[in-house]
């Protein structure tokens, strides 16, 4: 089930037209709690939808080969602030390659590619904080041909 801006309004409307201080439908999986804000004190009710679990966001399915954080820290795409990053989406790389850096405690640790190939898709934003087995970035493996 799917919860529209018509079902938001509809529930608000009966709060209101009813003088409810608070309404909690619930359908399957799915609920959904309103509360007038005068129930709430002076500051206003927002409608907060639980979602159910065919609402969950589904990661995104990606091609190629994760190259996974192996820590927690801030990823680096730069080796400092004013070069070139290590790799863009569309750049061949090689096994061992280094493609970014993680910080942690002062301290930076190179990442490296696992495998020969194409840089797919760059997941991570320069200087964002990641954690353990975090997918950073995805390399499309080389065909035997290729290498």
């Amino acid at each position: 089930m799917r919860l529209e801006d018509d079902d938001v309004r509809w529930l608000l409307e009966l709060l209101e037209e009813e003088d409810l201080e608070e309404i909690e439908v619930e359908q399957g999986e799915m609920r959904i709690r309103v509360r007038a804000a005068s129930a709430l004190g002076p500051q206003p009710a927002p409608a907060a939808v639980v979602p159910g679990p065919e609402e969950a966001p589904q990661p995104e399915a990606h091609a190629g080969v994760p190259v996974l954080a192996p820590m927690a820290g801030i990823f680096y795409r730069r080796p400092s602030p004013d070069a070139e990053p290590f790799v863009e989406q569309g750049d061949r790389v090689e096994a061992g390659d280094v493609v970014a850096l993680i910080e942690v405690m002062k301290l930076f640790n190179e990442i490296t590619a696992p495998v020969s190939g194409i840089v797919s898709k760059v997941a991570v934003d320069n200087e964002e904080r990641v954690e353990a087995d975090q997918p950073l970035m995805y390399i499309q493996p080389a065909s035997r041909r290729e290498e």
